[in-house]
């Protein structure tokens, strides 16, 4: 606004407040409203009976109406039986949305990506398959769990992987490339170092070689 008559902010409900030529002023107000100072509601929100319980009272509001609803009655328009309400203005009732049912049918859609990318038919082939490593993919068989192939450096003339932690020792194995066997060469593993104990725990998968970790014992 600008002016001295619209100093005192006459124009209502938003309305644009302007200087007329011969003084005074006049309001610009925005759609559905009316008056010298748009004080006026223009538009009858009750006109199309929202309120749906023939005992609520509708009342007329500025781009919006109001119900009261009668005892044992709520929602917006009255739509809602509930024995403990007291009746009144009525609130608008957001409905809680079933999380178990929400995750279930998440659940589903998740298992029949799984099915088109044919990852029951992966599992267990000692390779991790990314697409199939979900909940839903029942990860992908564990394949993922020691990584994307563990014995990808391991050059052994046996399949390390088929006797891995079997409970018998495989010299062929027992290095850090074939994961030392499973252990099974250890048949009691002496203490890891003083020395590098706490160092190796700490700094355990960190992704760097630490040579004085690199045994079986630590």
């Amino acid at each position: 606004y600008s002016g001295y008559d619209c100093d005192s902010n006459p124009c209502e409900n938003n309305g644009i407040c302007r200087i007329t030529e011969g003084g005074g002023y006049t309001c610009e107000c925005i759609p559905g409203t009316t008056g010298t100072n748009c004080e006026i509601d223009s538009f009858n929100e009750c006109n199309s009976n929202p309120c749906q319980h023939p005992d609520a009272v509708c009342q007329d509001k500025l781009g919006d109406y109001a119900c009261y609803c009668p005892p044992k009655h709520t929602g917006k328009n009255c739509e809602i039986y509930d024995h403990k309400s007291p009746g009144g203005l009525g609130i608008p009732v957001i409905p809680k949305q079933d999380i178990t049912s929400f995750y279930a049918k998440d659940l589903e859609i998740q298992r029949q990506q799984c099915l088109q990318n044919n990852c029951p038919a992966k599992r267990h082939n000692r390779k991790c398959d990314e697409e199939c490593n979900t909940y839903a993919c029942d990860f992908d068989g564990n394949d993922c769990s020691l990584g994307i192939n563990p014995w990808a450096n391991c050059t052994a003339p046996i399949k390390c992987w088929e006797v891995f932690m079997d409970g018998i020792c495989n010299g062929e194995c027992n290095n850090p490339q074939c994961l030392f066997d499973g252990r099974d060469c250890e048949k009691s593993l002496q203490p890891c170092n003083p020395i590098y104990d706490a160092y190796c725990q700490k700094h355990y998968a960190n992704g760097y070689c630490d040579y004085g970790c690199n045994n079986a014992e630590c």
